[in-house]
């Protein structure tokens, strides 16, 4: 109970942290046992392929030498032997033996790198001493691990020399000791564990670290997500509000279409009353004449109010960063773009200086472009397209005839739209989505306040593949 108390106390990084060491640990140790297990028998393999390589050497150099029948064999035989000792440090002895001069007794030793071996010091003289254990002369090649009394372990390998006849006549011994493989093991597992624990060390410290980076940038993405609803719902608002603007706009150019054309048949009905009241001089039918004619007065009134409703008042024009304009549209709707899989590339140029316009009537400008685009790139996904969707957004300076200017460019890979259809984009209820999702005013409406900001809107296409609206903004 106490220890699963204190673990539901501990975080997730530490959690994670005893787990990877629970691992990482037990891991390293068997890694690290298997490998001094396989390279110390490679190492003893390689010292014994050593001592044979060295008395095979040794033995076929006396047969082809033809030592063996020298009258000084010992003195040439040792010094080829001191020789092999220099070049091979690893060998620690070599002995030839010959047959015995009284059948049934051992070889002699003739020739050996240890020199107390022999029993004499004439280079001439063929010792009788022994001491290597070697009973009788053998035929076949003979390896063995011999381990000393000090605890040295040595291969021991006898090999047989043949003359050319192939008959046999002695035997050379060699004796590899392996105190380099102890040296090399030892050196290994010092190194290995040393290697290993700062190896482990760094890992755990840095898998401490990402593992400190993703729960940061989990708490990032939690953040950003939350931000992202934040701004979807601020997207659907603005939606909402143009989707009231659009309807109002509507409804003002109903009412001074409305308006307009009433009072042109009101001004011609008060004018022919204004001509009957002058012929009529008495009589009731001047009164009741007089009264139509207030009426129509009363009507005229009614629309001259609603006329001067439906004017816009006058907005006081600002210095406006374009650029900033333009993030601010890509951040809302942004979250959109996501969903959809849409790529949002700026091309935003840092030369441009401020323009004087409405801000919110530029910000409703590029709301509604890119809400546009954004309508056509939906409609390539319905279609199946889920690759090549591109909103990019613009901006540079351009000169024409001495007059500078700010051209901000709203593209899309989107459906397009048909070269026929171009020229009536800017028209009011013209549409060329579905029906149900345009009220065919959003282009006409931003080509009216681009028009009250001194600025113009043009537009180029290619049907099923992409469209540009180019918003040109001169500066005063």
């Amino acid at each position: 109970m106490p220890f699963s108390f204190r673990s539901r106390k501990l975080d997730l990084q530490t959690k994670i942290s005893l787990v990877l060491l629970a691992v990482i640990v037990p891991t390293f140790v068997v890694v690290t046992v298997a490998e001094n297990a396989i390279t110390g028998p490679l190492l003893e393999s390689e010292m014994k392929q050593l001592g044979v390589s060295t008395a095979e050497t040794l033995a076929d150099e006396i047969s082809d030498a033809g030592w063996l029948a020298s009258p000084r064999a010992r003195a040439l035989i040792e010094g080829r032997m001191q020789e092999i000792l220099y070049s091979q440090r690893n060998v620690a002895s070599l002995q030839v033996f010959v047959p015995p001069e009284t059948p049934g007794e051992k070889p002699r030793l003739l020739a050996s790198s240890v020199e107390e071996s022999l029993s004499s010091d004439d280079p001439t003289t063929i010792p009788v001493a022994n001491d290597s254990g070697l009973s009788a002369l053998t035929e076949l090649a003979q390896i063995s691990l011999i381990q000393e009394d000090d605890g040295n372990r040595l291969w021991q390998i006898v090999l047989p020399i043949r003359s050319k006849s192939k008959k046999l006549v002695g035997n050379v011994v060699v004796l590899v000791t392996l105190k380099l493989v102890e040296r090399i093991q030892s050196l290994l597992w010092r190194s290995t564990v040393v290697a290993g624990l700062a190896a482990l060390s760094l890992l755990f410290i840095g898998l401490r670290y990402f593992l400190r980076r993703t729960i940061a940038n989990e708490r990032r993405l939690i953040a950003a997500e939350s931000q992202n609803v934040q701004l979807t719902q601020q997207l659907h608002e603005t939606q909402r509000q143009l989707m009231n603007t659009e309807k109002l706009a509507v409804m003002g150019q109903l009412t001074a279409t409305f308006a307009h054309e009433i009072g042109t048949p009101l001004n011609a009905m008060g004018g022919h009353l204004q001509l009957l009241s002058g012929e009529l001089t008495e009589g009731r039918s001047k009164d009741r004449l007089g009264v139509i004619r207030s009426q129509v007065e009363k009507i005229e009134k009614i629309v001259r109010s609603f006329l001067q409703s439906t004017a816009q008042p006058a907005s006081s024009r600002q210095l406006v960063d374009v650029n900033r304009v333009i993030e601010q549209t890509l951040s809302i709707v942004g979250p959109r773009a996501e969903s959809l899989g849409v790529s949002l590339h700026r091309k935003l140029s840092h030369d441009l200086g401020p323009v004087r316009v409405v801000p919110l009537e530029l910000e409703q400008i590029l709301l509604n472009l890119v809400n546009n685009s954004l309508d056509s790139l939906q409609s390539k996904v319905r279609n199946g397209v889920k690759s090549g969707l591109v909103l990019e957004l613009g901006s540079r300076l351009e000169t024409q005839d001495s007059r500078a200017a700010a051209v901000v460019e709203v593209y899309d890979s989107g459906e397009g739209v048909a070269e026929a259809d171009l020229k009536n984009v800017w028209k009011p209820f013209f549409t060329t989505k579905r029906p149900g999702e345009g009220t065919g005013l959003g282009l006409t409406i931003c080509q009216q306040l681009a028009k009250q900001n001194g600025a113009s809107l043009g537009m180029d296409s290619k049907h099923g593949a992409w469209t540009r609206v180019t918003l040109r903004i001169p500066y005063a």
